[in-house]
């Protein structure tokens, strides 16, 4: 299998499959965002489809890898884990807790200290040489300081807190002077999250779709081309625009490869900004390599429905192009005439520079037949 096909398809260097997640989806490593994840596998998987039915193995490889790196990057404890294998997050050490002794409470002493062991006097031996039914303990004598010298003591001075400053009285509000208002703090300015670039939408606008429309004339003529395989890539979607519509080979296979022909035609002298590789329209165009009627038919509805999402990128493109045109013309109308001419002189160098070569190459010889017949004239001239 060709994998630097996969590597050329995703823009990754070859010789490198397969890559880890993150360069397969063009991520920074350890890139956390679930939407950046979710939205640059959905980009992938609509650019691999592209090739799906041209090259149906790289397609599959490259999607199953697609899809394990997108239930990878997802899941938080896959993805933690899949991170220290590459190196990006350090592996976490585990740390040895110290059990901590319990805080002693205010009256845990009482219960902690060993109970006082009172004397017990030995009971009395009667006569009878048997002992007394109950022995009475003997309580141990109290301190010096008893209860009674603590309360005869007299009791602590209490310190008071400071006295509170007086409030002030309140003023009455002179009628006469309007009450000032109290500036109230400047509302927090809200930054409205970037949106993210159309790449369909960036490349009507391109470098390539701003060639050979400096002039008026080439301008209108791009205008009329475009309006017209517009028009064709409409009728073309009533066979492709709907996946779960049927294609009869007599009824409609004639019409289909007609407007495909057509298409073809005119996308000859368009940009080349549709139906090359990798580009809106390329699933569409394919199908004027093969069997169109056959092949059209034995789609599944998975193949239908990238068919449709083509179609419908490529109807995008050219609407936006239209409209592009459209503003170059109102800019033009209001552009001096020494802009325009340096702006049609530049663009005949830049898009046919074999011309300008040409027209400086005839220049060149007709200064030195020019010359040739000045030195000779003057001779005859000037010499005699």
């Amino acid at each position: 299998m060709d994998y630097d096909l996969i590597c050329s398809w995703l823009g990754l260097p070859p010789g490198g499959w397969p890559p880890d997640h993150y360069r397969l989806l063009g991520l920074e490593p350890g890139e956390g965002n679930a939407e950046v994840i979710e939205q640059r596998v959905h980009q992938r998987l609509d650019c691999v489809r592209r090739y799906q039915m041209m090259h149906p193995e790289q397609a599959t490889e490259a999607m199953n890898r697609l899809a394990q790196a997108f239930i990878c990057l997802m899941e938080p404890l896959t993805k933690k884990a899949y991170d220290v294998t590459l190196g990006v997050v350090p592996p976490v050490e585990p740390t040895t807790t110290v059990p901590q002794s319990p805080r002693p409470e205010t009256l845990d002493w009482l219960y902690t200290q060993p109970p006082v062991a009172f004397p017990v006097e030995p009971a009395p031996v009667r006569d009878s040489g048997t002992a007394a039914p109950f022995a009475i303990p003997t309580p141990p004598p109290l301190p010096a300081t008893s209860v009674l010298d603590y309360a005869a003591a007299p009791p602590p001075a209490l310190r008071l807190p400071p006295p509170l400053p007086p409030l002030p009285l309140p003023v009455e509000a002179d009628p006469a002077v309007p009450p000032q208002a109290i500036p109230l703090a400047p509302p927090p300015v809200v930054v409205p999250p970037s949106e993210p670039v159309d790449s369909v939408l960036e490349a009507a606008r391109s470098g390539p779709a701003r060639r050979g429309i400096a002039t008026k004339r080439a301008l209108y003529h791009r205008i009329g081309r475009t309006r017209h395989l517009l028009r064709v890539w409409t009728d073309l979607g009533k066979y492709i625009s709907s996946p779960k519509r049927r294609l009869s080979r007599s009824a409609d296979g004639p019409e289909l490869v007609r407007l495909l022909d057509e298409c073809t035609v005119l996308l000859k002298k368009f940009p080349p900004l549709l139906g090359e590789a990798g580009q809106p329209g390329y699933l569409v165009l394919a199908l004027t390599q093969v069997d169109t009627i056959k092949i059209f038919q034995s789609f599944s509805p998975h193949q239908r429905e990238a068919l449709a999402r083509d179609w419908r990128a490529a109807i995008k493109l050219l609407t936006a192009h239209r409209d592009f045109l459209r503003e170059e013309v109102r800019a033009l109308r209001q552009r001096p005439f020494r802009q325009r001419l340096f702006l049609a002189t530049w663009s005949l160098i830049v898009d046919q520079p074999g011309t300008v070569l040409f027209l400086l190459a005839l220049l060149a010889l007709n200064v030195a037949l020019w010359r040739t017949y000045a030195e000779a004239l003057w001779e005859k001239l000037f010499t005699r």
